[in-house]
């Protein structure tokens, strides 16, 4: 169990200090975040709705390993969420397209998260047992840390440690903005890539 105080780095200098205690880089997380942005920007309007959003969801993922993997750390595959992690810092990080990256608000995913991915999460205690406290008192309980790579459509980017609760970002806690973004035209996610975790029923029956 550990007390955490919530942050947002914005400044570049104090954000590299940081990634660098987690054995992370500045650019390999934006190159990772530009193999989804340029997987996204490959869908024609012939493509389903939420193709875009698909391609950038699973090349983000493919970009995270192969801008990261090495030293601590290997490919990551539980609960039916991917991603990487590094078991001597128990951490892990995963990729999601968010709404927005690098503004005041707190980004939220574009896609519902599935139950997976509150079960990797190290869910905020009080949270869990339905206290609501003001976000400067948070308490993780779990054996790992769950970072995302969250990627908006202009290109803007952060590595956030969110709570995640009823499929969705409640709050965000530590928050590292990478690259603002918006040089580049908007890529249209439009759907948005499906849940990546199984957690459909699927009820067989006779006919």
């Amino acid at each position: 169990m550990e007390n955490i105080s919530p942050k947002t780095i914005t400044d570049p200098e104090i954000g590299d200090l940081y990634l660098a205690r987690l054995e992370l880089e500045r650019e390999k997380l934006i190159a990772a975040g530009h193999h989804a942005l340029a997987a996204a920007a490959t869908a024609s309007p012939l493509h389903p709705t939420n193709a875009a959003g698909m391609f950038a969801y699973m090349d983000g993922v493919k970009g995270l390993r192969a801008e990261n993997l090495g030293g601590n750390w290997e490919i990551f595959s539980e609960e039916g969420v991917e991603g990487i992690r590094n078991d001597v810092l128990k951490l892990r990080v995963l990729f999601v397209n968010v709404n927005q990256a690098c503004r005041k608000a707190d980004p939220k995913a574009r896609s519902r998260k599935g139950a997976g991915s509150e079960r990797v999460a190290c869910g905020d205690m009080f949270e869990a047992a339905g206290i609501d406290l003001p976000i400067s008192v948070v308490k993780f309980h779990g054996d790992h840390k769950t970072y995302y790579l969250m990627v908006d459509q202009f290109g803007a980017m952060e590595l956030s440690l969110p709570v995640v609760k009823n499929g969705q970002f409640l709050r965000c806690i530590d928050r590292v903005f990478l690259i603002e973004g918006g040089d580049l035209d908007a890529v249209d996610f439009g759907i948005n890539e499906p849940t990546n975790d199984p957690d459909l029923d699927i009820v067989v029956s006779r006919k």
